[in-house]
Formats: C-alpha cells, structure tokens, sequence
C-alpha cells in the first residue's frame, strides 16, 4: 500500500534516473567498479560532468566510493560501486495507472585489508525459525525460495554453483541457471502483460459504475481504492488523497453502508 514517504522515496528514485547520463554511469557501474576518469572516456562525457552525476547518485546513496591505492605506487584514487537495488514499475492505461517500487538488501561495502569492495559477507538465511544453510553470497540469501520448490531448486543450483571451486565448471553451471532463470521471467513477464490488459478491462468497467454511482469527487475516490486496490485503512487514504482523516472516516462509512461492497 502506498503512503505518503512511499510516494517521496518513488518521486526521490525517479528524480535521479530520469537523468540517461546517470543510468549509463549506474549500468557501467553494474558491471565492474570505475573511477571518474575512466568512466569519462567510455561515455564520452566531461569529467566534471561525471563527477556531478557520481555527487547526485551518492548523495542518493545509489553508489558508494572509496579510495584505491594505485599499483604503481601514485595517488589514490576514487573509485565507485553500487549500494542499492531497486525494482521500480509504472503501469499506465487508458483505465490504469499504478506505480510501485521495492528495495533489495544493500551491499556490504566495508573495505577491510584483503576483502574486496562490494563483496557480501557470508550469510545465515533463516525463514519461518529454520536455517536453511551458509550462503556464499546475499543474492541467493535474499530470495524466498524455501516454500516454493521451483524457487528452491535455482536456490540449490546457485548454491552448488557458489560452491564449485573450478571456474570454468562454475561458468558452466551459472550459464544453464541464468538462462534457466532468464526463460521463467520472460514467461512471467508474458504473464503480467496479459493479466494486466485484463485488469485494464475489469478497471475500464468500474470506472463507468463509479462515475455513475456518485458524482461526489472524494468518494468516487475512496470507492475507486477501494475497488481497485482494496484499500479500506483510513490512515492511508488520507495520506494519498491528501485529507483530513475525520473526513474520510465519515466518507468510508457512508460508502460501506451504502453500496455494500
């Protein structure tokens, strides 16, 4: 459910990717850690310019820097890594809009002697009180794969494949998971598009009873939460509607008693 500090985080994560130079510093960033000057000259962009948009991404606490020693004896230098995952979607329709967007486990980005930046520590999954085992790595830590056996057994296969010592048998084993992994989320992704312009359907049928329904704006509101996203909290509708909490109160219980729904 979405609540005014949600809406301030959306609009926050937004403001800095709307910005093409940042998502190719962030996508640059996703693949291996940089420094200002090098990702100057692969974007071709100043580095000023890059040195501006690294502020705003840090200041944002999408990445994180640290000075590197130089091999060769110079100055240190300041490198980047990415701290946060998010997952932002928007769905816009003639009857639809939606958004909505959820963080993942941050990195563990201490730069201690012989531990490599951005490097998760060791982990302890426990779901539901059982400890599911020692995990090498917090991105099969965080999924919620223990109640669901297809979820479980990528977990496995990415457990075995963290586990496997030889490099070119593990490349092997992660290039059948990701590919694996890769089909099943193309086929939700299927999924979604055809739940969604169901929904669209459903949505386009309920706005024409609430308008005809009501011709009062803040109820047509509140019913429209409440049908569409099955929101009843007080709490919440007034801080997406933007109003007093007495109001609205009032409001859903007159609907509640009225429409019976």
């Amino acid at each position: 459910m979405t609540n005014n500090d949600d809406l301030l985080e959306l609009d926050r994560i937004l403001s800095v990717l709307e910005n093409p130079i940042r998502r190719k510093i962030l996508q640059k960033l996703s693949r291996e850690i940089n420094y200002p000057l090098q990702l100057s000259k692969e974007l071709n962009v100043s580095q000023q310019a890059i040195m501006k948009h690294l502020k705003v991404l840090e200041d944002n606490d999408f990445v994180i820097s640290y000075d590197e020693r130089s091999d060769k004896g110079g100055a240190p230098r300041k490198v980047y890594v990415p701290r946060k995952r998010y997952c932002v979607r928007i769905d816009i329709g003639p009857n639809t809009y939606h958004e909505e967007y959820y963080s993942f486990k941050e990195y563990d980005v201490r730069k201690n002697e012989g531990e490599t930046v951005g490097r998760p520590n060791d982990t302890t999954v426990e779901f539901g009180g059982r400890v599911t085992g020692e995990m090498k790595n917090e991105v099969a830590g965080a999924l919620p794969a223990f109640t669901d056996p297809i979820l479980e057994n990528y977990r496995m296969r990415l457990e075995k494949a963290i586990n496997t010592d030889e490099d070119h048998l593990k490349l092997m084993i992660l290039k059948r998971l990701i590919s694996n992994l890769n089909d099943d989320i193309d086929r939700i992704e299927s999924r979604r598009k055809r739940l969604l312009a169901l929904r669209e359907r459903a949505f386009e049928d309920v706005n024409h009873i609430i308008s005809d329904l009501s011709k009062d704006y803040l109820e047509k509101e509140i019913l429209s939460l409440y049908i569409k996203s099955q929101v009843i909290d007080v709490d919440i509708i007034s801080d997406i509607l933007d109003t007093r909490k007495k109001y609205v109160e009032e409001v859903l219980k007159h609907i509640l008693s009225k429409y019976e729904i």
